[in-house]
């Protein structure tokens, strides 16, 4: 481990011990206190490399939650938690969630096959990946069955919560299309956690947030009923890129296992053949985008989620070489123009191009830097050879990190840090990339 990260490593697990809870790990210690998905599946990926049975207890936790139709929801609750909202009484989750679990009614991105694995590689354990396989498989088949009717290899999203960008400006327009019925009275508890509430959604986008849960409420989570009702049906490109990794990790699983792997390679297919169709509209510009299915239409924001497939590994050189230049460009705090290189302090893509009008550089998934997405950027770069361009990228992180705290997300001008102190997943990754992902 380099010299000059000495001690990040031992206050990385520290800020992880500060967060676990016993059987899984808050995302941090005030704003997000109880148990997400998909930042419970990067969390494991930390523990793995010093902490084993905490990568498998974290991961044994967020899949008890799993319903009987493969739905693995984004939340589990903490019942003993007072104050947060939308918390599990808000949610009618009783009749599907199991043995008395408290959860949530949406899912989030499938990071969980891909922490499996890599547990997995740590361990050389078969029993743990074993139990885990049934319930990994069937949360893919409920997203490639439930959430796909058109058979296209891309589930849908029904929220923006649910693709984990929460507040990003691409859904800004399908956003604008809803208009919320009747909703309850709420008290939001996420403004009061932060220094500054510009940097969390609006309330008419939260607003419209909690319609969006009614209408999952009113059909009692039926997939079939919501979605011909919904009016915000999402591919999201993200999410999916993330669906083929975890689908590629679940298929490494299965011939570990010597399972049954032909429906997990017919998923693999119809994402390959698919892909390119589905998210990018003019591949030789090698961005990629959402697809508004209810408008019809790609949502082209220059957003890091247009960068996010290099992680899959099978798109065309040619097309990623495109991709790696806009990483590059000063848009996305890259080099190439001095002046835009000097606002940006670390050269890491933030949430939204620089230039773009939705872009405000405190605001949540609006324009800070999250370690999360440039940590997917970073394995792109590795699995295409491009290792001097992702070495940069990994010690970017790493001196962010360093100089400025385990913060939720950062400010790309001057790298501060903001929403929650003492976040999990930033701990988890930081301690990733001091391994260099070897593993």
């Amino acid at each position: 481990m380099e010299a000059c990260y000495t001690d990040l490593f031992e206050n990385a697990k520290t800020v992880l011990e500060k967060n676990w809870r016993g059987k899984s790990t808050t995302p941090s210690p005030a704003l997000y206190p109880h148990q997400w998905s998909w930042d419970s599946a990067f969390i494991a990926i930390g523990y793995a490399h010093y902490s084993q049975e905490k990568a498998q207890s974290e991961l044994d936790s967020i899949l008890q939650g799993q319903w009987d139709n493969g739905l693995l929801p984004h939340m589990i609750f903490n019942p003993k938690v007072r104050g947060y909202f939308p918390d599990y009484s808000y949610w009618k989750t009783e009749s599907h969630s199991p043995n008395g679990i408290l959860t949530s009614g949406l899912v989030q991105p499938p990071v969980h096959a891909i922490a499996a694995i890599k547990y997995y590689l740590h361990t050389h354990e078969k029993k743990d990946i074993r139990r885990w396989f049934p319930k990994l498989k069937k949360y893919h088949n409920y997203l490639l069955e439930m959430r796909d009717p058109e058979n296209s290899g891309f589930a849908t999203i029904y929220h923006p919560w649910e693709s984990g960008f929460d507040n990003s400006p691409r859904w800004d327009e399908a956003l604008t299309c809803i208009k919320p019925g009747d909703i309850p009275e709420y008290k939001r508890s996420d403004i009061t956690q932060v220094e500054k509430a510009e940097e969390r959604p609006t309330k008419q986008h939260y607003d419209k947030y909690i319609y969006l849960v009614e209408i999952l409420k009113k059909f009692d989570y039926n997939d079939k009923s919501i979605y011909k009702e919904i009016p915000f049906k999402i591919k999201d490109v993200v999410f999916n890129t993330i669906l083929y990794v975890a689908n590629k990790s679940l298929l490494e699983i299965a011939n570990i296992l010597e399972e049954d792997d032909k429906e997990i390679l017919e998923w693999i297919e119809r994402q390959e053949d698919n892909f390119i169709k589905q998210f990018c509209p003019e591949p030789e510009m090698g961005l990629f985008y959402d697809y508004d299915l209810v408008a019809d239409k790609f949502i082209e924001k220059r957003t890091v989620s247009a960068l996010i497939p290099i992680y899959t590994g099978f798109i065309e050189k040619d097309i990623v070489d495109m991709t790696v230049t806009w990483l590059e460009h000063s848009h996305f705090c890259g080099v190439s123009e001095r002046e835009v290189a000097r606002y940006c302090k670390y050269p890491l893509a933030p949430s939204t191009s620089l230039d773009s009008p939705s872009f405000s550089h405190i605001t949540y998934w609006r324009g800070p830097i999250w370690i999360n997405t440039n940590w997917i950027l970073y394995q792109g770069l590795r699995t295409y050879k491009y290792d001097e361009k992702a070495e940069k990228l990994r010690k970017a992180m790493l001196d962010l990190i360093r100089d400025n705290g385990f913060y939720e997300y950062f400010d790309p001008h001057d790298g501060s840090g903001h929403g929650s102190k003492d976040f999990s997943w930033t701990s988890s990754l930081a301690i990733d990339l001091l391994h260099k992902c070897d593993i």
